[in-house]
């Protein structure tokens, strides 16, 4: 069992995913939700799965995270960015403290915070306090997760950049993004898109 930070960390049996799924392009000034899901995995198996409804840009994606993983301790939570629903912010030092393990931000290629800094100012009078949570996530680490595939990018909070790095690689069995991640979004999109499978 992995307890926060603990120094003497073990690969992790169990873990937790948590992306979003597809939303309604913006058409009027209509308030529209998009599916945050979070996915249990032991191993590469599924265990559990939860879904809530977040606001597109909105503020809620936080409060909203806390109610998926309510009663989850001790088990990592991987994040499939910090941006939902558009940019619908989960804040992961809040995160961090309610599941009491390590929480990681993970992305597929560098982010480009300066892009997200232009459109954040253009678009939102509240700017500056959601920049402000992008601006308190860390140093930007990378690993590679699986041989012969390019790395992924990570920010860790309650664990050591070392301990995330183990935490996603051995979570990682079919490609390079952890299998939690993996399988959120795959039923994310799967579960909530009004478009025919591919």
């Amino acid at each position: 069992m992995l307890h926060g930070a603990s120094s003497d960390i073990k690969p992790v049996s169990r873990c937790i995913g948590i992306d979003d799924g597809p939303f309604p392009p913006k058409t009027d000034d209509t308030v529209r939700h998009a599916p945050l899901l979070a996915v249990w995995l032991k191993g590469p198996h599924l265990h559990q799965l939860r879904t809530e409804r977040i606001t597109v840009d909105g503020l809620d994606a936080t409060r909203k995270t806390e109610l998926l993983i309510k009663g989850s301790v001790h088990v990592p939570v991987l994040l499939s960015g910090v941006t939902f629903g558009g940019f619908n912010l989960i804040d992961p030092w809040k995160i961090q403290k309610l599941c009491k393990a390590p929480v990681i931000v993970v992305v597929g290629s560098r982010p480009d915070n300066r892009a997200v800094k232009r459109a954040l100012s253009r678009h939102f009078s509240d700017w500056k306090k959601r920049w402000d949570l992008i601006r308190s996530l860390g140093p930007l680490h990378k690993v590679r997760t699986m041989a012969g595939e390019g790395p992924v990018f990570f920010e860790r909070f309650g664990c050591s950049t070392r301990q995330a790095g183990v935490i996603l690689k051995t979570s990682a069995f079919v490609s390079r993004m952890p299998e939690p991640l993996r399988v959120a979004g795959i039923l994310a999109r799967g579960l909530f898109s009004s478009e025919p499978p591919s």
